[in-house]
């Protein structure tokens, strides 16, 4: 019996020196560097099939619609950021002395104008000087838009006791209860008075933003191996973000310190993430021979903001050359010319295109604009609409009678239009007073041109008289608009903060009764028009 079991053994123990051999041998026993390929070949495999099975686990059950991580910035840190970049100019002065031949010059100066860093005493910013834990963790904190919905962590029932924060200095202590609870940091990796990693920095901002871990199939670091499965889909998902990059040898750096410097880039590379959405031109316009016309590009942002960025390109100079949207024809010559208006902001970019037909000139037949009567609204503006006519005949303005419409106060540039399907034109009633000139190019090469005296609407002032009631369940207050009578009026429209435009109708009541309640806050413009006059009046809430 004894025999057989030590055959048994000895059978078994020849079975795994035999499999341990050709598992040894896979590199065909040369010893070459093959060796060493495989093997991280191998580990690179095992990090990503791990990664994959964690991304997946942490999507189940969860919306995988990709979050606007603009939404995850405090408010007050973005509007800031946008008022200070329609403010600075390219002559910003750098306030710290120490920064002014550092690669990280504008993020630090952007930076700690909006309120993110502080400089020291002596006037320097120490841009290499490397933060704490509880540095990096507040400077997160700063930028975090607290997410109510999110439910809090595990690490809210170990923060009951005082001794899990002990360690972290007073100053710090609040917000790293905040970030534990949140799940932004994890108590036990956390150590206040610890210089804070490039790594363990990503993670909390990637938490901050409700990023969840990416794929990493694709990784563009050479030391990604140095990096922890826990961290590298949060660190590969601010990449894909275009917030954080590598150094210059491709390589992340995750165990290093980060530097003031660099986390003021990573936070700079984070506010400018306001992706441009859209950029609108007229699809077509006219100009004659060595005349002018205007374009301008309507830019939308992600955040709402409404700077205009602009790049202007011709795609033929001798026929015709833009410079901030004014195009100038070239005197000798026919044909047509793209110009193409291009925003971008970072890494985000968006174009439009505007064929431009530069034709003879022409004879120019005069007309009038008479008013029609009607008043409408569109995006938040109010206009009145005016009908071109030749010799009492109507001359359409749809955008299939014509190829060209431009409006030109005197004065000033000339604004290409966009023609719709409405037949006549519509006038924004709150355009400066004026002499306006209307040039038009029908589809038969035939140009007209009329002129309208305009007359700003004047602006008379709203006093609350102290009188106010409550009817139908809402409360009034009543103001009284300079001396007018608005007991009659040909039309009357409020437009509201958010530039909603309602329209308001007659009654008894000489004086404006403003309803109070259920009311957005700012200015809200009132248009009134009385005998073909236009008054304007504001009230603040």
């Amino acid at each position: 019996m004894k025999k057989s079991l030590l055959f048994i053994l000895a059978l078994l123990l020849a079975m795994m020196l035999s499999t341990g051999i050709v598992l040894a041998k896979s590199d065909n026993g040369n010893g070459n560097s093959n060796k060493d390929k495989t093997l991280t070949n191998t580990v690179k495999l095992q990090i990503n099939n791990q990664l994959s099975e964690q991304v997946q686990s942490r999507s189940e059950g969860k919306n995988t619609e990709k979050i606007r991580i603009q939404e995850r910035v405090k408010k007050s840190v973005q509007e800031a950021f946008k008022a200070y970049r329609i403010e600075k100019t390219s002559q910003n002065i750098s306030p710290f002395s120490d920064i002014n031949q550092h690669w990280a010059t504008r993020s630090i100066t952007d930076m700690a104008a909006v309120g993110l860093f502080k400089g020291y005493p002596d006037g320097t910013f120490k841009p290499n000087q490397e933060l704490t834990q509880a540095e990096a963790m507040a400077l997160v904190m700063r930028i975090y838009e607290e997410d109510p919905a999110k439910p809090s962590t595990d690490d809210e029932a170990a923060l009951n006791e005082e001794d899990n924060l002990a360690d972290v200095p007073a100053w710090a202590r609040e917000d790293a209860g905040k970030a534990a609870k949140k799940g932004i940091i994890k108590l036990n990796r956390f150590h206040s008075g610890v210089q804070a990693s490039r790594a363990q920095t990503a993670v909390m901002i990637a938490k901050a933003l409700g990023l969840e871990p990416v794929d990493t199939s694709n990784m563009p670091f050479k030391d990604g191996l140095l990096i922890s499965k826990e961290d590298l889909g949060y660190i590969m998902a601010l990449y894909q973000e275009g917030i954080l990059t590598g150094s210059p040898n491709g390589n992340f750096n995750p165990n290093s310190a980060i530097t003031r410097a660099e986390m003021a880039s990573m936070l700079q590379n984070l506010l400018n993430k306001s992706e441009v959405e859209s950029v609108s031109l007229p699809e077509t316009a006219t100009v004659e021979q060595g005349k002018t016309i205007t374009l301008e590009a309507i830019v939308k942002y992600a955040d709402g903001s409404t700077d205009k960025q602009v790049s202007w390109l011709s795609s033929d100079i001798t026929l015709a050359t833009v410079e901030n949207g004014v195009i100038t024809a070239a005197a000798d010559k026919t044909g047509t010319v793209t110009i193409t208006a291009t925003a971008t902001r970072g890494e985000s970019s968006k174009s439009a295109s505007c064929t431009v037909t530069i034709v003879e000139q022409q004879q120019v037949i005069t007309g009038i604009l008479k008013a029609t009567g009607n008043v409408g609204s569109n995006d938040g503006k109010v206009y009145e609409e005016y009908i071109l006519e030749v010799d009492a005949s109507p001359i359409s303005l749809a955008q299939d009678k014509v190829k060209s419409i431009t409006l030109q106060k005197e004065g000033s540039d000339l604004i290409q239009l966009s023609a719709n399907t409405d037949s006549s034109l519509w006038f924004n009633v709150q355009r400066e007073s004026g002499k306006y000139t209307l040039s038009v190019i029908d589809t038969n090469d035939i140009s007209y041109v009329a002129t309208l005296d305009w007359t700003a609407p004047t602006s008379v002032t709203a006093v609350a008289t102290g009188n106010s009631r409550v009817q139908d369940g809402n409360s009034y207050v009543e103001y009284k608009l300079g001396d007018l009578d608005l007991s009659s009026f040909t039309c009357m429209h409020q437009i509201k903060p958010d530039a909603q435009v309602v329209g308001l109708t007659v009654s008894t009541d000489t004086n404006l009764w403003f309803q109070t309640n259920s009311q957005i806050s700012g200015e809200h413009i009132f248009l009134i028009q009385k005998s073909d006059v236009w008054y304007s009046s504001i009230i603040s809430i």
